[in-house]
């Protein structure tokens, strides 16, 4: 029995030492696996990406016929008319560095592809390509003085870019050639300077937490940024909050006002509210109407519309939809940055800005690169807490 307690009292002193040496050495690995993580911690953004850093852009939706002028299987095609009886997918690529649709220039290759029975041209192009033909479009055409704003959008536009990759994948492309992503025009837009500030600031995106951000931006702010959630539902990204904006003074959009018969006004809010699946019967009369606003932003949260028996909500960022028209760019209202006043037989909706108001306002980027601030400056005030990083 003694020899069997000695044994056993053996057995847990060496699984005690080994232990101990367990923790021994976990203790002089620490330092090695913090350096691991610091490293990977400060190393740049890398996403994977296509081969050749590519993206696709659909440049022409829905249409009818097509004139392409390009390689197509080795042979020069000069302004070859497709249409939808075509035999499609067909491919071409450049012809001395471009290709051409419409007679309008592309740098990058174009698939020409059927879908939902119309023509859709997608030009598959470089990244960096891309964004010349990008920059000068939203942010126009600018001085060697303002140099810093166009470096600025050219970070914003290749985030934005790259946080889009694959949004349309089931349709073959990545981003739309309009607004409704990025205005892209191809060659035709390009210019020296801005060709320069892609360049100078080539594969640097925003980043929060590692991620691409949502690089939203717009026109003017009109004094204050607004909060994702002015013109969006969801979570709201903590870099897209309200900042003030002391920069777009001098924007022809900074205040403006609109003119519309009550008449015209009390249907855009009873049609607007049917839309989004709220009907006004029509014996209730509307006896006020109420805006509730974002205390820091300024903007419009919601619209309250007050029978004599109801009381209705609209939303904030519907409002542009609600008083814009087919004056307006769009058919949106400039901003929902606005007041109202009654005046006689019409409603007076007062305004600030151009545009939803959040993340980099244009105008103020261009006045803070007039008065000599970098461009890093300038993206870190207009989205807070990010940093720029660069992709490989």
């Amino acid at each position: 029995m003694p020899d069997n307690i000695l044994s056993m009292n053996s057995k847990r002193r060496i699984s005690t030492n080994t232990a101990i040496q367990r923790i021994v050495n976990l203790y002089y690995l620490f330092p090695f696996f913090l350096i691991i993580y610091v490293f990977f911690s400060c190393v740049p953004y890398t996403r994977t990406t296509r081969k050749d850093n590519l993206i696709r852009v659909a440049i022409m939706c829905g249409a009818d016929s097509v004139s392409i002028r390009g390689i197509k299987n080795h042979t020069f095609v000069n302004d070859q008319w497709l249409t939808l009886s075509s035999d499609l997918p067909q491919y071409f690529t450049p012809q001395d560095g471009f290709v051409f649709v419409n007679k309008k220039k592309y740098r990058g290759n174009l698939n020409v592809q059927m879908t939902n029975g119309k023509i859709w041209v997608i030009n598959v192009v470089d990244l960096e390509d891309y964004l010349k033909g990008v920059v000068p479009c939203e942010i126009g055409r600018i001085s060697q003085t303002l140099f810093e704003a166009a470096k600025a959008q050219a970070v914003a536009a290749r985030t934005y870019a790259w946080a889009h990759l694959n949004q349309y994948e089931e349709f073959g492309y990545d981003l739309y050639a309009t607004i409704r992503d990025q205005v892209y025009n191809g060659v035709s837009c390009e210019n020296e300077l801005t060709n320069l500030a892609v360049e100078q600031t080539k594969g640097q995106i925003l980043t929060y937490k590692n991620s691409p951000v949502e690089a939203k931006y717009h026109s003017t702010c009109g004094g204050r940024t607004a909060d994702f959630n002015d013109a969006w539902p969801g979570d709201p990204p903590p870099y897209l909050k309200s900042v003030k904006c002391d920069y777009c003074s001098k924007s022809p959009h900074f205040e403006w006002q609109k003119e519309i018969t009550k008449d015209v006004f009390f249907d855009k809010v009873r049609n607007k509210l049917a839309n989004i699946g709220t009907k006004i019967p029509d014996d209730e009369l509307i006896k006020n109407i109420k805006l509730v606003m974002n205390r820091k932003s300024k903007r419009v949260l919601k619209l309250v519309v007050i029978t004599q028996k109801n009381e209705y909500t609209i939303p904030g960022y519907h409002i542009r939809t609600v008083f814009g028209d087919n004056k307006d760019p769009g058919g949106l209202l400039k901003s929902n940055y606005i007041t109202l006043k009654a005046k006689g037989d019409k409603v007076i909706i007062e305004g600030k800005g151009w545009g939803h108001g959040v993340g980099m306002c244009q105008f103020g980027a261009i006045e803070m690169a007039r008065q000599g601030k970098g461009y890093k400056q300038i993206l870190y005030h207009y989205y807070s807490g990010t940093r720029i990083k660069k992709t490989k």
